[in-house]
């Protein structure tokens, strides 16, 4: 028998999904690498209709699992234990006031949503992300997406004012008026950006925006090596601080693409560039620095999409040819070509496939991994272990998760987990919300 909440019937109807056949879609991560099950979807439509669900799923000795737009690559947004399934789909409220430059948003508002309304202002939202059309703010929030242009604007920590939230106890932080600044004691904000639901479930977010840019260019040249790659990017972030993203295309990447790309083909890739400026003076800074092959401009909208459309069209390329495991590494800016070469040898060392790309300008190189389930998870952990070695990070902007647990532990000590293990008993006792998600920590009692 599925189970049900005690709720009134005219909010039960609206919100509880029994139905297998809808449900189904939920349970299915976007690699399609993570599945779980649960009998029972929830989609609230308000903060306070979360309230009250969370009071009848803690009454009720239950767990459940927080879904956003359901685009987790480390899966972190599917029911693995059969928890009731909390979808924030309908989180949709929006309201956008432009003289203070700052907009409310429900979390289940996607990125694209948001960028077309305030666009309607002249405004604009720093983050942006390739999956910007399902992506919602909320999981954006939970994970600290960064995206192409934390150069200029930072992740999503950097762009949030204030959130509401429903802490795994009950205890609440309510929809509140903006507040530019705020030094009322430490910052719960803050503390809640990239805990992937481990303390609650957050229900809304006040994103700080900026007057849209007036002028904007693209220029892309390939690259002999990755490490000319790094060397350009250091110079580019000396001499333009108009500089928006830097981002890099593998040359096994490029290689996927259905057509040749519009420039000459190099063993090193390319390195894509976005300036906040106008292409004339774009090109003259970009003279001094010097380059094999050269530099192609694109000032013209639909030229600088063409260049874009190469940059985040690579996933797309690499899941044709196989179910990647996709790990989100950083490293110091100045062992990226190190990071490369390293991921591309441990890659050939266990028989499986090795995909590149990402942002050049922060450190952030997505490493695609295709071939048997058992060799990509031998490859993982190796992989892991050299990231720690390079003194990065296992996840620069995709979190934990469930994929990414045990590799917490090389990056967190001891001591720095017991410590996160005593948060999560505060916030979320019994780990109501989110069990399985960072840190594997008992499931106890719920009580009444």
């Amino acid at each position: 028998m599925a189970r049900y909440l005690d709720l009134p019937d005219s909010i039960a109807a609206d919100i509880c999904v029994s139905d297998p056949d809808i449900i189904g879609p939920y349970c299915r991560d976007w690699t399609g690498r993570v599945r779980g099950t649960t009998d029972l979807l929830v989609r609230p439509r308000t903060h306070f209709e979360v309230v009250q669900l969370l009071e009848q799923i803690k009454r009720q000795h239950q767990h459940v699992q927080v879904q956003g737009g359901n685009t987790s690559l480390a899966g972190g947004s599917v029911p693995l234990d059969g928890e009731i399934l909390l979808t924030t789909e309908r989180l949709t409220q929006l309201v956008i006031e432009p003289d203070t430059m700052t907009a409310t948003a429900g979390a289940g508002v996607t990125l694209a949503q948001l960028q077309t309304e305030i666009a309607r202002f002249g405004l604009s939202f720093g983050v942006d992300i390739a999956s910007r059309g399902s992506a919602t703010l909320g999981g954006m929030t939970a994970t600290n997406a960064g995206g192409i242009h934390v150069l200029r604007y930072g992740s999503m920590v950097d762009n949030i004012v204030g959130l509401a939230c429903v802490f795994g106890d009950g205890s609440t932080i309510d929809p509140h008026s903006p507040l530019i600044k705020d030094a009322t004691g430490p910052s719960l904000t803050r503390f809640l950006v990239g805990s992937e639901g481990i303390f609650g479930i957050i229900t809304s977010i006040t994103l700080r925006l900026f007057a849209s840019p007036r002028q904007r260019v693209v220029a892309l040249t390939p690259l002999a090596s990755i490490d000319e790659g790094v060397e350009l990017a250091g110079k580019l972030r000396r001499l333009l601080p108009e500089i928006d993203a830097i981002e890099y295309l593998g040359p096994e990447t490029i290689g996927l693409a259905p057509i040749d790309p519009p420039w000459n083909v190099s063993p090193g890739g390319a390195l894509l560039v976005e300036a906040l400026m106008d292409a004339p003076s774009l090109a003259d800074q970009l003279e001094s620095l010097d380059t094999e092959q050269g530099w192609i401009l694109a000032e013209e909208s639909w030229r600088m999409t063409e260049l874009w459309h190469w940059r985040e069209s690579i996933p797309e390329w690499v899941s044709k040819i196989g179910e990647p495991l996709k790990l989100d590494l950083s490293v110091p800016i100045k062992r990226v070509g190190e990071l490369y070469q390293t991921a591309h040898a441990i890659a050939g060392d266990a028989g499986v496939a090795c995909y590149c790309f990402g942002h050049l300008g922060d450190g952030n190189l997505h490493v695609n991994l295709v071939g048997d389930d058992l060799l990509l998870e031998r490859a993982a952990k190796s992989l892991y272990a050299a990231v720690v070695q390079l003194e990065g990070s296992v996840s620069a902007e995709h979190g934990i998760g469930t994929l990414k647990k045990e590799a917490l532990q090389l990056m967190r000590s001891p001591s720095e987990l017991a410590r996160l293990g005593t948060l999560i008993e505060t916030f979320n006792p019994g780990r109501v919300v989110n069990p399985n998600i960072v840190l594997n920590t008992n499931k106890g009692d719920l009580g009444d």
